[in-house]
C-alpha cells in the first residue's frame, strides 16, 4: 500500500454528503440572519454585527464553491447573488437582513430539492463524495 492510499484510508469521514454539507451551510447563513434581525428589530447593532459577520463568512464558503470550469454562466450568476447577500449585510439594516434572507431561502429550496438525486449520484459513484473532497469545516 502507497502512501496515498494509507492517507485515504485515515481520512476522516463527515458522514455527510456533498448536498447535505451545501444545505448545512446554508442553514448555518439563514440561522444567523435571523439572529441577527432579531436583535435589528429591536435595535441592537453590536448584538446584530457578529451574527452577520458569520453570515458573510458562510455566504462566502459557499462562493468558494461555485465551480466557475463546470457551467460558466450558471456559476457566474450564483457568485452574483451571494456578492450581493454579502454586500446586503455588510450593513445592519434590518430590510437588507430581510433582502439577504430572501436569496438565501429561494436558493437552499433548489438545492433541497435536488437533494434525493444528488445523494442518490454520491452514493452511486457519479458523484465524487465529500468524504473525497478537500473540505474546510467551518465552526462559524
Amino acid at each position: 500500500m502507497n502512501v496515498y492510499q494509507k492517507y485515504n484510508q485515515s481520512e476522516p469521514l463527515t458522514g455527510m454528503t456533498r448536498i447535505e454539507v451545501l444545505l448545512a451551510t446554508f442553514d448555518g447563513a439563514l440561522t444567523r440572519l435571523d439572529k441577527a434581525a432579531k436583535a435589528l428589530t429591536n435595535g441592537d447593532v453590536p448584538v446584530a454585527t457578529p451574527y452577520l459577520v458569520k453570515a458573510q463568512l458562510l455566504v462566502s464558503a459557499l462562493a468558494a464553491g461555485v465551480r466557475l470550469d463546470i457551467d460558466e454562466a450558471n456559476g457566474t450568476n450564483m457568485l452574483r447573488l451571494y456578492e450581493f447577500v454579502v454586500h446586503e449585510i455588510k450593513t445592519p439594516r434590518l430590510k437588507n437582513v430581510e433582502n439577504a434572507v430572501k436569496i438565501l431561502t429561494i436558493l437552499r429550496e433548489g438545492f433541497e430539492a435536488i437533494k434525493v438525486e444528488a445523494i442518490r449520484l454520491e452514493r452511486s459513484g457519479e458523484l465524487v463524495g465529500a468524504n473525497r473532497l478537500q473540505m474546510v469545516l467551518e465552526t462559524a
